[in-house]
């Protein structure tokens, strides 16, 4: 997995996080590219299950996300798995 500084955005383009840390994934399964990952994030960045965002990677490419899951052990950061929605470009 690749390691990227990224932003994450809202679905009405408020922003949600900025200057994250974000480890992507890029496949492509039978002639369609899909992407998944997990974002570290501050307990303070709120992230609902199911609910899209828009992720902007500082090499400028974007994509739709959903969070699939998001694990908190009590520390100030929190790993969230995400799997894209729609193409990463």
């Amino acid at each position: 997995m690749a390691f990227h500084r990224c932003s994450i955005y809202n679905e009405d383009g408020s922003p949600v996080a900025t200057d994250i840390t974000a480890t992507i994934e890029e496949m492509e399964r039978e002639g369609v590219k899909e992407w998944y990952g997990t974002i570290t994030v501050t307990h303070r960045v709120s992230l609902a299950s199911g609910q899209r965002y828009r992720l902007v990677l500082g090499d400028g490419r974007k994509g739709e996300f959903s969070v699939r899951r998001s694990t908190y052990a009590g520390g100030a950061d929190q790993a969230v798995s995400i799997r894209g929605t729609g193409p990463l470009k």
